[in-house]
């Protein structure tokens, strides 16, 4: 009877083990750099919580359309401008937007170095002018932080003062300049901030702008529950410590974009 007892439990626990297993699901994330360290830290939590397994592929902001192009993710993490563009599209399944962050552009100097104040636009600007040379994301390129940066610049009136001691520079070559000295200031988002390197401060609030970003399901990907839930819970309150966690601002304490309203 023992036997025939453990026999049974043992079939039980199978058949439960089985189950979850066969009911577990992979949610294929495309995803842009400056929100990973974020949302894999909640992916864990949901991983733990839920059985299903989150699969990210990061790539820049530029690189985006073609890799959805080329292959199927089950949902996309982006900037709101870019994602309006996929919802008229019609690469967004209905209603499934989710606002979950903004992160607006700070000033860092090479770490060791001299901090200036840049608390104010006339202290930003006195910086600018005195330093022998800057560097920043190409401002042509949409949604960034040298779009933000170049944006702040030109409301100070010296865009055209600086243009030549100006190097426009990807954000891993643009902090490795800053970083070694070969240049002595540096923008980039506050929640990308290289290594090397020191932040200064914020751009103050009349030229700081932000980057927002929303989470979707994708209408070509998998429509299984888990994606679904992995782009609410990726908005939900748990989720802001690990948002504020890598300095971006959840957007509960903020305006909230029209999608999400």
């Amino acid at each position: 009877m023992r036997l025939s007892f453990c026999t049974i439990a043992v079939s039980a626990l199978t058949l439960i083990t089985l189950s979850t297993l066969a009911t577990a699901a992979e949610v294929r994330v495309l995803s842009v750099g400056s929100t990973q360290i974020a949302a894999k830290a909640i992916a864990a939590e949901f991983e733990k919580q839920s059985g299903h397994k989150v699969i990210f592929t990061i790539r820049p902001p530029f690189s985006i359309d073609k890799e959805l192009a080329e292959k199927t993710f089950d949902a996309v993490i982006l900037s709101v401008p870019a994602m309006d563009n996929h919802d008229e599209a019609g690469d967004l399944a209905p209603m499934s937007r989710a606002a979950l962050a903004r992160v607006g552009v700070g000033m860092v100097v090479q770490e060791g170095g001299l901090v200036p104040d840049v608390s104010t636009p006339e202290k930003l600007k006195a910086t600018v002018l005195a330093a022998r040379s800057l560097t920043y994301i190409d401002p042509a390129i949409p949604n960034t932080s040298g779009a933000i940066a170049g944006a702040a610049l030109a409301k100070l009136g010296i865009l055209d003062e600086v243009k030549n001691k100006t190097r426009h520079a990807a954000l891993a070559v643009g902090g490795e300049l800053v970083a070694k000295g070969e240049v002595e200031l540096g923008f980039f988002n506050l929640s990308e901030i290289p290594k090397g390197v020191t932040v200064a401060g914020a751009l103050p609030d009349p030229l700081q702008g932000y980057t927002v970003y929303e989470a979707a399901v994708l209408s070509k990907g998998s429509m299984a529950e888990a994606v679904t839930a992995f782009v609410k819970y990726l908005a939900s309150a748990a989720a802001a410590v690990h948002w504020s966690g890598a300095k971006l601002e959840p957007a509960a304490t903020y305006v909230r974009t029209r999608a999400s309203q």
